[in-house]
């Protein structure tokens, strides 16, 4: 009994002990943690009075009034207004690559509503489409997945139900960064050929590209290989100057179909000061020809490109020309009716654009086709129109053209009213 009462006490003075020790760390513990938060606020205290003295030194050598503060809030963002201006004319980016941002589960979102009236004479519902339309339906994914590489993925809906799977993917590639100025990019994609070409949809002020560029780029897109490359680096004479070369299947529409491939270089300089860009493209390669046919089967287009922004007034030329393409935009060759080996074809298009206010514009464009691929005719149109700009993500704008002729291009515009409305997340 007295051993049991012994060991009892015994184990609870050791329990006091390792209580009384434990008690005297913890008290340690928080006393120098104490000691080093109050260094922290100290050294803060010095930062906060180092500041304070030099604002009020700032303050007092040159205090703005309330006024002068209005007028810097405006310079500044009437400087951020036109600078937009000036990035939408230019579109300084134009064909860039996808490693400025990162890629995220959140698609982009586009979609693109129309009503169209008024069809031109000559034309029936399957060449003037009217009424109401869906003419894009897009969800994309681009970014750059590490330092080095990146991709891009675009789909759309509105073929489907005209049944042709082959159009349902726009974009699908991959990029591979060796440097900051260099980008290797495979798949298929926007092919490097002026600016009409490669402007998005998205930003695009009249209803439809020219008519030149969807005669000798349907679908805008073609499955190859492209080096692009700014050439700052080299010194001050380069400065905004890019450079893009490719091979491409060369088929009007994916599936290779001649296997021979075609060569694109693009060559364009961005003037800053001048706000002035100015671009040179070239495509050099072969076509199939008609069954029956025998003759020149080279398809080589040249052509040249020029936007440049002054205020609120902004403008837009480009020429392209070259051999006749024999095709239309298909999976299956579909030939022109109007083509010929070795006739040429060639195209262009100028407008101006005027800025109303920061959310209203209004464009007008005068657009030519020499030797359309299915009438031959020479077609000629002019329209103009106005848009207004809903907050960051919509546009809404209306548009009216004049043309003498039908055309039958990739995304035909055969009526004369036209309104469409953009939103894009």
């Amino acid at each position: 009994m007295r051993q049991t009462i012994f060991l009892g006490l015994l184990f609870g003075a050791m329990n006091v002990s390792l209580r009384a020790q434990e008690q005297d760390a913890r008290i340690a513990e928080l006393d120098q943690k104490l000691k080093e938060a109050r260094q922290v606020a100290v050294g803060l205290q010095k930062t906060i009075d180092s500041l304070t003295d030099e604002l009020e030194s700032l303050r007092k050598s040159g205090k703005a009034t309330p006024s002068q503060a209005l007028v810097s809030a405006s310079q500044t963002k009437a400087e951020s207004s036109k600078n937009d201006f000036k990035d939408q004319i230019l579109v300084p980016d134009l064909g860039g690559d996808e490693r400025s941002t990162r890629l995220t589960a959140r698609p982009e979102l586009f979609v693109q509503t129309r009503y169209s009236a008024l069809p031109l004479r000559g034309t029936d519902v399957s060449t003037a489409p009217t009424n109401f339309e869906l003419t894009r339906i897009e969800s994309r994914w681009s970014g750059a997945l590490s330092d080095k590489v990146g991709m891009g993925f675009e789909v759309q809906y509105e073929p489907a139900p005209d049944g042709m799977p082959e159009q349902l993917v726009n974009d699908a590639f991959v990029e591979y960064y060796p440097s900051n100025s260099v980008t290797l990019r495979a798949g298929q994609f926007v092919k490097p050929f002026g600016f009409d070409i490669q402007q998005s949809s998205t930003v695009r002020e009249s209803p439809e590209r020219g008519i030149f560029a969807e005669y000798f780029f349907p679908g805008e897109r073609d499955r190859g290989f492209m080096v692009a490359a700014k050439l700052d680096p080299l010194g001050s004479a380069w400065k905004g100057t890019e450079v893009f070369a490719g091979a491409f299947n060369g088929n009007r529409f994916f599936a290779d179909n001649n296997r021979q491939l075609n060569y694109d270089i693009r060559v364009r300089k961005h003037f800053e000061r001048l706000s002035l860009a100015v671009g040179f493209s070239a495509q050099i390669g072969h076509q199939l020809l008609p069954e029956g046919f025998r003759g020149n089967d080279r398809e080589n287009i040249y052509g040249a490109d020029l936007q440049w922004a002054w205020k609120r007034l902004g403008i837009r030329a480009e020429f392209a020309g070259g051999n006749m393409p024999s095709t239309l935009l298909s999976l299956t060759p579909e030939f022109a009716p109007a083509f010929r080996p070795g006739a040429h074809a060639a195209g262009g298009s100028i407008s101006p654009i005027f800025k109303l206010t920061d959310h209203d514009q209004v464009y007008a464009r005068y657009d030519q086709f020499n030797r359309d691929l299915v009438s031959g005719l020479d077609i000629r149109a002019f329209n103009f129109g106005y848009f207004r700009r809903l907050g960051d993500h919509s546009r809404v704008g209306a548009a009216y053209q004049f043309k003498n002729h039908p055309s039958f291009q990739d995304d035909l515009v055969n009526t004369k009213f036209q309104i469409i409305w953009n939103v894009i997340y």
